[in-house]
C-alpha cells in the first residue's frame, strides 16, 4: 500500500477514536473534500476534481451501496458533498468512517494515474495532515 494510501487510513482510523458521532465526522470528510478541491482545482480544474470524486463514488458504492446517491446526483462541481454529508451523517460512526475512508482511498488511486503518485502526494499532502480533532483542513492548506 503506497505511504499517502495509509496516511488516509491512519486519519481515518484517529477520527473513529476522537469522535463517535457520525454527524461530526460528515462535517470533517466534508472540510476534507473541500480542501481535496482547493488543492486540485488549480491543477486538473474544478470540473476535473468533480469527475474525479463522482468516478471515485461510483468505483466506492459497490463496497458502501449508500454512495449510489452520491454517484446518482446531478449536481455540478462539487455539489455532491451536500449529498456525501447527507448519506454519511445517516450512518453509524464506523460506517461513515470506512464509507469516506474507501471514497478518499479511491480517489488517491485514481488522481496517481492521472497525474502521478509523487505530484498526488505534494498536492494532497496538506489535506491528510489534519490537525487532531479534524480541526480546520482550511488553516493546513492556505
Amino acid at each position: 500500500m503506497h505511504a499517502e494510501a495509509q496516511g488516509i487510513q491512519a486519519m481515518f482510523e484517529r477520527l473513529a477514536v476522537e469522535s463517535t458521532d457520525a454527524a461530526r465526522i460528515s462535517e470533517i470528510a466534508v472540510s476534507i473534500w473541500d480542501g481535496v478541491g482547493v488543492a486540485l482545482s488549480p491543477i486538473i480544474g474544478q470540473t476535473g476534481v468533480a469527475a474525479l470524486f463522482k468516478r471515485s463514488a461510483f468505483l466506492t458504492r459497490t463496497t458502501h451501496p449508500c454512495l449510489s446517491a452520491v454517484h446518482e446526483s446531478a449536481l455540478p462541481s462539487m455539489g455532491e458533498l451536500a449529498v456525501l454529508q447527507a448519506v454519511l451523517s445517516q450512518q453509524d460512526w464506523a460506517e461513515a468512517v470506512a464509507v469516506n475512508a474507501a471514497l478518499l482511498q479511491n480517489f488517491h488511486e485514481l488522481l496517481i494515474s492521472l497525474i502521478g503518485a509523487s505530484l498526488s502526494d505534494r498536492l494532497l499532502r496538506p489535506v491528510w495532515d489534519i490537525p487532531p480533532c479534524g480541526d480546520a483542513v482550511q488553516d493546513t492548506i492556505i
